[in-house]
């Protein structure tokens, strides 16, 4: 996955699926609220279906081993 690949699916609710060392995997679904420019690379915010008072979870885009629309 490429961080413009990641970008176009801002708002949108997604599944990722996560590389076997990534905080939150193997799969998480959920809304992609955002993203940020960081030095080395992509952060990725994703909001879990489910997680409690919208929690988010922070990923990094090298960790996602797909991104799919849900």
């Amino acid at each position: 996955m490429t961080p413009q690949e990641i970008r176009r699916h801002v708002g949108k609710r997604v599944t990722l699926k996560l590389r076997a060392d990534a905080p939150g995997g193997p799969t998480v679904t959920g809304h992609l609220v955002g993203t940020l420019e960081a030095a080395d690379g992509l952060v990725v915010y994703v909001e879990p279906e489910g997680s409690p008072g919208g929690q988010r979870l922070t990923v990094h885009y090298h960790h996602i081993v797909s991104l799919n629309p849900s």
